[in-house]
């Protein structure tokens, strides 16, 4: 049968085109194979299709009703064709996106929440978690992860960062504090977040870089627990700045050295290495990337 389906496509090139010349060069085969289809079909219906001349073919007539049947034939695979193209562009399915609690109010839940407007068709389960899963034992489709990433097989890409503040409350200063440069913030108490060493690197565009090294006596491992101790005065914290400019704003927070600033932490996209091209996976991994700025 399959023989057969191509034997009639060719034979459809070869009257489209006029010659069993014309339709090798159309189909890139050899004249020869084109004329051998012709003769298996002309065989297995036990008549001749074409009337050939040394100037032209014509048709005989079970070949015009083989044409006929031809057209339909190609017509109808075109068309499916193009109806299962195009529904490949309509996402549908499932999709799970881990991601950082810390990235609840930032510009990644407001990009995937109008990824989620655009795609009705997708299931998407979304989940906000500082537990760092393994994407596939957890089947999950994207992951978005903030720091450096560590060695492994999966698919990757860069997205953007996250720009810190140094902060605390005003209330957190007293009078005999002496807060001029970086290293005098190493004997004051800080707020750490666990899954980040105790370690900051604070840049000035006259004064380069410096390292501290802070003591803490609390560690908390969420975003915004060690943003919310910061506002109540426990102490020094790096909170993201869309989580503490309303507070900086109204005075709830003061910003310490606001000549040095805080290294930003990188943020990416991981996901399995055998992702297909048009996955929703994919989709959304490009729609990240031009969404974030």
């Amino acid at each position: 049968m399959i023989d057969d389906l191509k034997s009639i496509a060719i034979f459809s090139t070869v009257v489209e085109q006029g010659s069993f010349r014309g339709a090798a060069r159309a189909l890139n085969l050899s004249p020869s194979v084109v004329s051998y289809h012709i003769t298996m079909l002309e065989k297995k219906l036990d008549t001749p299709l074409l009337y050939r001349s040394t100037r032209k073919l014509s048709l005989t007539e079970q070949g015009e009703q083989l044409l006929e049947v031809s057209t339909t034939m190609i017509h109808s695979v075109e068309q499916g064709l193009s109806a299962i193209s195009a529904q490949t562009n309509v996402l549908c399915g499932r999709l799970t996106v881990s991601l950082p609690t810390a990235l609840v109010r930032s510009q990644y839940t407001r990009a995937l929440a109008d990824f989620c407007q655009q795609h009705r068709a997708l299931e998407i389960h979304i989940n906000y978690s500082d537990i760092y899963e393994n994407l596939i034992e957890k089947g999950i489709d994207i992951a978005i992860r903030v720091g450096s990433l560590p060695s492994s097989e999966l698919k990757s890409k860069r997205l953007g960062h996250i720009n810190r503040k140094l902060t605390c409350a005003p209330k957190f200063i007293k009078p005999d504090m002496q807060i001029n440069e970086p290293k005098d913030l190493e004997r004051l108490p800080w707020i750490k977040l666990a899954s980040l060493p105790n370690k900051r690197t604070l840049t000035h565009h006259q004064l380069g870089q410096q390292d501290i090294l802070f003591k803490f006596q609390v560690s908390v491992n969420t975003v915004e627990g060690m943003t919310q101790l910061c506002k109540d005065g426990l102490g020094i914290a790096t909170p993201p700045d869309y989580l503490v400019e309303s507070a900086l704003a109204q005075g709830g927070l003061s910003e310490l050295l606001p000549d040095w600033h805080v290294s930003p932490i990188p943020v990416y996209a991981i996901w399995p290495n055998n992702v297909a091209k048009k996955s929703a996976t994919m989709a959304l991994v490009a729609h990240l990337a031009k969404a974030i700025t």
